[in-house]
C-alpha cells in the first residue's frame, strides 16, 4: 500500500488573470503622453498612443505569439461568476472619462501646435476605441449597472446607439447582405465606412421605433435609448464647449470619428467576405463558428477583451469574454486585430493578404461567399476553383 497520499487536482487557472485590468489602464496613455510633453517639451511624446498600438503591439504580440487554449467546460460557471472580470471591465469608465477630461482641460489652458493638437486628438480617438470595446463587452450584460455603463461608454464618442444597433441588429443580421456591419469581398474598408456608419445609426432607430410602437409610444421620447443618447452626448459636448470654447471642438468631434472609424475597422475584418446559408423558406442558417474571423494572439487578445475571440462571441453572445472559446472550425486571421487593422487601411495590400483565405475557407467555391455585385465577375474568375467531391462508391 502506498504511503503517498495522491494530490488532487488544482482547480482550472486563467492564465490571463490578472492581464484583464490592461485595457483600462491603457486609457492613462494620453494622460502620461501629455504630462511627458509638458515636462520635457518634445511634441514626439503626444505620438505616443499611435506609436504605441501600431507601431509596437504587432512587434510585442509576435513575441508572445498565440494562446488557443480554452477553459473547461466545468470551469465555464466559476468562471462567469467571479465578479473580478466584471470589475475589470466597468473599470474603464472612470479611466476613459479622466483622459477624455484632461484632453479636454489641456487644449483648453495651454496653447499647442496643430502637431500637438493633432496627436492629443489622435490620443482620445484611439481611447475612445478602447470605450467602445468596453461598452461592446459590457453591454451584453443584461442588468440595469451594465447597461448604463455600456451607455456611458459609448456616449463618449457619440456612438450611444451602438448597444442596440449592435445587439438587436448586427448580431441577427450578421455574415447577411441585410447587415450593413459585414463586409463584402471585394469592398474596400473606405467603402464599407460609407455604409456601415450611417447604416447603423438607421438600423438602431428603426429598432427602437418598433420597440415603442409596440407600446403604443411614438419615437420622439427620452425613452428611446438612441434619442436619450445622442441627448447625452450633445450635452456633455455643449457643457464643455461653453466652458473652454471653440479650441476644444476639433478634438471632441474628431476624437468621436476616429473612434467610429476603428470600431468600424474591428467590424470590416471580423466577418469579411462570410455569408450564412439562406434557405428555402427565406431565413438564413443559424451562425456559425466559421461565420467569423478569429486570432488567437495573446496580446491583442487581453487589450481587447477578447473580442478576436468573435465565432464564439456571435455563437454565444451573453458568454462573459473571460468564458470565450476558441474554434478550430473558425476561420483565423494571420494577425491580431491591431496589425489587420493597419492592413484594411490599404485595400490592395488587404486584398492580396484576405482574398485567398476567403477563397480557401469556401474551398474555392465563390457562390458561398459575400461578394460585392460589381466585383464578382473578377472574383469569379480568378478565385472560383470549387474542390471536387468524391462521390462515395
Amino acid at each position: 500500500m502506498s504511503t503517498q497520499s495522491e494530490s488532487p487536482e488544482l482547480p482550472y487557472q486563467d492564465t490571463k488573470r490578472w492581464m484583464w485590468p490592461l485595457p483600462s489602464l491603457l486609457a492613462f496613455l494620453p494622460i502620461i503622453s501629455i504630462m511627458l510633453y509638458d515636462a520635457y517639451g518634445y511634441e514626439a511624446w503626444l505620438w505616443a498612443s499611435p506609436i504605441f498600438f501600431y507601431g509596437l503591439v504587432p512587434v510585442i504580440e509576435t513575441l508572445f505569439g498565440e494562446d488557443s487554449s480554452n477553459p473547461p467546460r466545468e470551469a465555464i460557471p466559476m468562471l462567469r461568476d467571479d465578479t473580478y472580470y466584471r470589475w475589470s471591465s466597468f473599470s474603464a469608465l472612470p479611466v476613459v472619462y479622466a483622459s477624455w477630461a484632461f484632453g479636454i482641460w489641456y487644449l483648453g489652458t495651454h496653447a499647442v501646435s496643430v502637431n500637438g493638437y493633432m496627436a492629443i486628438l489622435v490620443a482620445n480617438g484611439l481611447m475612445g476605441a478602447g470605450a467602445l470595446n468596453a461598452a461592446h463587452e459590457i453591454g451584453h450584460r443584461r442588468d440595469k449597472t451594465s447597461i448604463n455603463v455600456a451607455r456611458f461608454l459609448a456616449c463618449l464618442s457619440g456612438m450611444g446607439h451602438f448597444r442596440i444597433e449592435h445587439n438587436l441588429g448586427h448580431h441577427v443580421q450578421v455574415a447577411t447582405p441585410e447587415d450593413s456591419a459585414t463586409a463584402m469581398m471585394g469592398e474596400s474598408f473606405y467603402a464599407f465606412v460609407l455604409h456601415e456608419l450611417p447604416g447603423g445609426y438607421v438600423r438602431a432607430w428603426g429598432i427602437e421605433k418598433k420597440r415603442l410602437a409596440r407600446a403604443g409610444n411614438g419615437a420622439f421620447t427620452l425613452r428611446n435609448e438612441v434619442l436619450l443618447n445622442t441627448f447625452i452626448t450633445i450635452g456633455m459636448y455643449g457643457v464643455f464647449g461653453v466652458v473652454f470654447g471653440w479650441i476644444i471642438v476639433p478634438y471632441l468631434l474628431g476624437g468621436a470619428l476616429l473612434s467610429n472609424l476603428m470600431l468600424s475597422s474591428a467590424n470590416y475584418v471580423e466577418h469579411y467576405g462570410l455569408m450564412r446559408e439562406k434557405r428555402e423558406d427565406g431565413t438564413y442558417e443559424r451562425v456559425q463558428p466559421h461565420h467569423s474571423w478569429n486570432a488567437n494572439h495573446i496580446v491583442s487578445n487581453v487589450m481587447m477583451f477578447h473580442l478576436q475571440r468573435h465565432s464564439d462571441h456571435h455563437a454565444h453572445a451573453e458568454r462573459p469574454y473571460q468564458c470565450l472559446r476558441h474554434f478550430d472550425t473558425s476561420p483565423q486571421l494571420p494577425a491580431g486585430y491591431f496589425t489587420m487593422f493597419v492592413a484594411a487601411w490599404i485595400p490592395p495590400l488587404w486584398f492580396w493578404i484576405m482574398n485567398p483565405r476567403v477563397s480557401a475557407q469556401m474551398e474555392g467555391d465563390m457562390e458561398k461567399a459575400y461578394m460585392k455585385p460589381s466585383k464578382r465577375e473578377k472574383i469569379m474568375a480568378k478565385y472560383h476553383n470549387p474542390v471536387p467531391t468524391v462521390a462515395a462508391e
